[in-house]
């Protein structure tokens, strides 16, 4: 892969909805007054989209609907690394812009009032909650990430009724990388596909760098140059997502259910991803471009499309650390 390319400022590009469907990025905090007037139903977002393809037995059309009424200070942001990272008792796996991912984003929550005690990192070997309720994620090898979806939203799924367990009013918010932010989307969906009074409480999800409909099985020579020992049961989930005709009308059906329940969503993509756009970044290659798997157009609350350029290894990871993607996530989530 070249590197070329030298870090700088993102640009980027809406695309799909237009701009007078979303919710105001610039606007990252919601006052008293704003939230009381949404816990009596003044002024919800709530646009009917046309044109949804669904599964051929089934046609749902979805509302995008505001933020539900929890009380202040309730919730809980869960990041969730991708593929072949690991976790250890400094924290989470470092990049090239940080020395552990998430940090830069997590001072900009802070940075907006949340607390540190309220910023959790998901560990794929689960974690315990201790008696003073704070969050410990178990160290884990990234061995443990190469797993089919059911059995790493499992951890995840019990780190969340941990902390309701521990904290009743609770709601959660999920930011996921890579394949955490495909696991983070289908955990979305899952929750919302709940009858209410089973649902774990999670309404925003935020994708970066997300493969959700798939990469082309001639991505597996970029995997293949991570140092990890590999199973491939993660890898050929997303290749058979790819392949699958289904998928995109999955996807829509997924982010209808979730608009229905009240899950805002927001995907943010690279088009500079080494992953995805890989003859990018090695001139005369051949490799499917598979940037269109990171966004939802006209299908999430927001899809949002950067150009970060950074080293084509560093590529994969550089959404996370750059300041307009973390801008744009800390305004979409709100305020705690």
């Amino acid at each position: 892969m070249s590197s070329s390319d030298s870090a700088g400022p993102a640009d980027t590009k809406d695309e799909g909805d237009r701009e007078t469907d979303r919710p105001n990025m610039d606007d990252s905090s919601t006052s008293d007054v704003e939230q009381a007037e949404r816990c009596r139903g003044v002024g919800p977002i709530r646009r009917w989209r046309r044109g949804l393809l669904v599964l051929p037995f089934l046609a749902l059309f979805a509302l995008i609907s505001g933020a539900k009424c929890y009380p202040a200070g309730s919730r809980i942001v869960i990041f969730v690394q991708g593929i072949y990272t690991t976790y250890d008792a400094t924290g989470t796996q470092g990049t090239e812009d940080e020395p552990h991912r998430f940090d830069a984003m997590k001072a900009a929550f802070v940075a907006k009032g949340y607390d540190k005690s309220s910023l959790l990192d998901f560990s794929y070997a689960g974690g315990s909650v201790s008696l003073d309720g704070v969050w410990h994620p178990a160290a884990y090898t990234c061995e443990l990430t190469d797993r089919l979806p059911d059995a790493n939203l499992a951890p995840l799924e019990q780190m969340i009724r941990d902390q309701r367990k521990a904290h009743p009013s609770a709601h959660f918010t999920l930011v996921g990388h890579s394949l955490g932010g495909y696991l983070s989307f289908l955990e979305g969906a899952r929750d919302a596909a709940r009858p209410p009074e089973q649902r774990l409480g999670v309404d925003v999800v935020v994708t970066l760098d997300a493969p959700l409909k798939g990469i082309s099985a001639d991505k597996k020579v970029i995997f293949d140059l991570l140092p990890c020992s590999k199973t491939y049961q993660a890898g050929a989930d997303i290749v058979s997502q790819k392949l699958d005709p289904r998928t995109a009308d999955v996807r829509r059906y997924q982010s209808a259910v979730m608009a229905e329940a009240g899950i805002r969503v927001a995907v943010l993509g690279n088009e500079f991803d080494c992953l995805y756009n890989t003859n990018r970044c090695i001139g005369g290659s051949s490799f499917v471009d598979d940037s269109d798997s990171q966004f939802l157009d006209g299908q999430a609350s927001i899809s949002k499309h950067y150009l970060i350029a950074s080293s084509a290894f560093n590529s994969h990871d550089a959404i996370v650390a750059n300041p307009d993607a973390i801008a744009d996530t800390v305004a979409f989530v709100g305020a705690r």
